[in-house]
């Protein structure tokens, strides 16, 4: 059956000034209708610019199917907080753009308020949505499209700069909880790797405040693990080569994750590398020897450590004797030597040079 042609007409004028994700205008609506009402009769006109907050750690964390909802209800609240014959637009990847007909600035103002309020109720996993606004009103025709917008542009930035840094770093703190709300195994690994590595880290004279950074790198080392699907990390044998693979990308993941935030950012350098090795047979760069970060170094005893003396799904523990010969054993190839020794000696408490066998 042939399609009427007016009405196929008509659905490519629609995706032709729709977002095809949101269902709102899109930017070339938005400079068309901004050009259309900038005239006497639509003055004061109004521009808001809307940029969601924190979509890239949304993305790196739980996959683009959560940005994309997180886009969505975006759109849904601009609408629900606007008039019909308000213009609402989506701009760019995580851009909005709305332009209002014969406003006011308190009116703005209000919408503005209504909209960070709406959205801060909206969770995505365990984040809540938020957004960076600015606007701009034009009174007159002496200044020119580009100007309005970039000084409402400039506003929503110096919004997104002073709310957005408490924002990523919350953000990531839920990212952490969803992941060991989900897995109550990587809660308690976490929450022991980074004991360990305050213990190792007081045995090397590490200051107070590093100490404490090296605490948080231990708790926040394998927040990639967000990324992986569920059935591998619920998986109750032993990874196939192709599950191992995907659980390797962790490490990237995680980086990805944490340096999106400040407080966090120097955390992703450990995140990516605690599984570098000694001997340079690590992933995911193949460092070696000092090219890895201290850190990184104390983070793989202390994970290899916590990971074989805990029951797993598909294996019991093992006794801790057995663990201690494990990482002599790998002192040298896999682990620094020098930290190896410290931990067995100095944190658990065996001889590192005795004959355990």
């Amino acid at each position: 059956m042939l399609l009427n042609p007016c009405k196929k007409q008509k659905e490519i004028e629609y995706i032709s000034i729709h977002d095809f994700l949101t269902g709102i205008y899109n930017r070339r609506y938005f400079v068309e209708a901004f050009m259309k009402f900038d005239h006497p009769n639509y003055y004061p006109l109004g521009l808001m610019m809307v940029d969601l907050n924190g979509l890239k750690i949304l993305n790196d964390a739980y996959g683009h199917d959560k940005g994309d909802i997180a886009l969505k209800e975006v759109a849904r609240v601009l609408n629900e907080e606007t008039q019909k014959e308000d213009i609402v637009c989506r701009i760019g990847g995580d851009e909005f753009a709305i332009i209002f007909k014969n406003t006011q600035v308190l009116i703005l103002d209000k919408i503005k308020d209504n909209i960070g309020r709406k959205l801060s109720q909206v969770f995505v996993e365990n984040i809540p949505l938020s957004v960076a606004v600015g606007y701009e009103v034009k009174l007159d025709e002496v200044r020119t499209f580009e100007e309005i917008m970039k000084n409402a542009e400039n506003q929503m930035y110096r919004n997104k700069l002073t709310e957005g840094k408490s924002i990523r770093n919350n953000s990531i703190k839920a990212i952490l909880k969803t992941l060991t709300d989900k897995f109550e195994e990587e809660k308690i690994h976490s929450d022991r790797v980074s004991h360990y590595c305050r213990l190792i880290g007081q045995k090397l004279n590490i200051k107070t405040d590093d100490l404490n950074e090296l605490e948080i790198a231990g708790l926040f080392h394998d927040i990639g693990k967000i990324s992986i699907p569920d059935h591998i990390l619920h998986k109750k044998s032993f990874l196939s080569k192709e599950d191992y693979e995907i659980i390797k990308t962790h490490t990237e993941n995680g980086y990805n994750i944490l340096r999106a935030a400040d407080k966090y950012s120097n955390l992703a350098e450990y995140a990516l590398t605690h599984h570098e090795h000694w001997n340079g047979l690590g992933y995911p760069r193949g460092l070696s020897k000092e090219e890895i970060p201290l850190f990184s170094r104390i983070i793989a005893i202390a994970d290899a450590y916590e990971a074989m003396t805990s029951d797993r799904v598909y294996r019991k523990a093992m006794s801790q004797e057995d663990a201690v010969r494990e990482i002599i054993r790998c002192s040298g190839s896999q682990f620094d030597p020098l930290i190896a020794r410290i931990f067995v000696e100095e944190v658990l408490g065996f001889d590192f040079d005795s004959d355990m066998s």
